[in-house]
């Protein structure tokens, strides 16, 4: 039986993974993962995120693949055997992961999207954030870079703060020049980017709580490997938070797990 690949080219980077079907029972397992910067010309980024995760897999390049693609760039991979909206991958990588959570948050480069689930992770629901980048992840990288911080270093500085000022603005150019203020009137660097995850946490909780929250929340997308956005939800929200170990590649994951079901459904 060949493989299944989901692939999730997304605005920053493009994701990879292979799966391959779980025998007498068992769950799917996961072969390979890989990323690459998406840059301008997406189907190549998929080609080569894939390329690298067949690489890493040990299998050859023409080895039989069930692709299936998600993200902003989905539709731009000829080779895909299927696709799948960000929402859905989302929601069904998060279901393989933490079958228990009832809502899904993922946080990404440009936007923001708070998934309730059903029986076996399907979507009943959702809500994305307005198109500004002071509600997504690029805003964090943008203030790190007006800071002079490593982005690595964003999460855990965070956990740091003493007195977290709070970034109001909902407009990105206005709350850079709340940062600007910030920074101006001798504020520590911990301090803000705290306020900055607080700001996200706030905005993210008024999503989830549209969609309706339950007992357990799980959190990916590349902003959920920084600890104080983490801390910052836990704190908004008064429930357990969820992080998978590989966060960003849950969109891909998921992607793989709905070409398998096809492609099992198909044989």
């Amino acid at each position: 039986m060949p493989h299944t690949a989901g692939i999730d080219v997304g605005t920053g980077l493009t994701k990879a993974v292979i799966l391959s079907a779980g025998s007498n029972g068992e769950p799917p397992t996961v072969l390979a993962r890989a990323l690459t910067r998406t840059g301008v010309e997406l189907e190549k980024a998929a080609a080569r995120a894939l390329e690298m995760a067949r690489a890493q897999a040990g299998l050859p390049p023409d080895a039989p693949c069930y692709v299936s693609t998600t993200g902003f760039g989905r539709y731009s991979v000829s080779f895909r055997d299927l696709q799948a909206t960000e929402i859905t991958s989302a929601a069904r990588g998060a279901y393989f992961l933490f079958p228990q959570a009832s809502c899904v948050l993922d946080i990404g480069s440009q936007s923001t999207r708070a998934i309730h689930l059903r029986d076996a992770g399907r979507v009943a629901g959702f809500k994305t954030n307005d198109k500004c980048a002071a509600g997504s992840g690029s805003f964090i990288a943008r203030a790190a870079k007006y800071l002079q911080i490593p982005l690595e270093q964003v999460g855990e500085l965070s956990l740091q703060a003493q007195n977290p000022q709070p970034i109001s603005s909902i407009c990105a150019v206005l709350a850079e020049s709340e940062i600007i203020n910030h920074v101006s009137a001798g504020v520590s660097v911990e301090d803000i980017l705290r306020g900055i995850h607080d700001s996200l946490a706030d905005r993210a909780a008024n999503l989830l709580k549209r969609v309706g929250l339950g007992s357990e929340l799980t959190f990916v997308g590349g902003v959920a490997r920084q600890a104080g956005m983490v801390k910052a939800l836990e704190t908004r929200l008064g429930l357990k938070v969820n992080v998978p170990e590989n966060c960003e590649y849950v969109c891909a994951l998921g992607a793989g797990l709905l070409a398998l079901k096809r492609m099992v459904a198909a044989a």
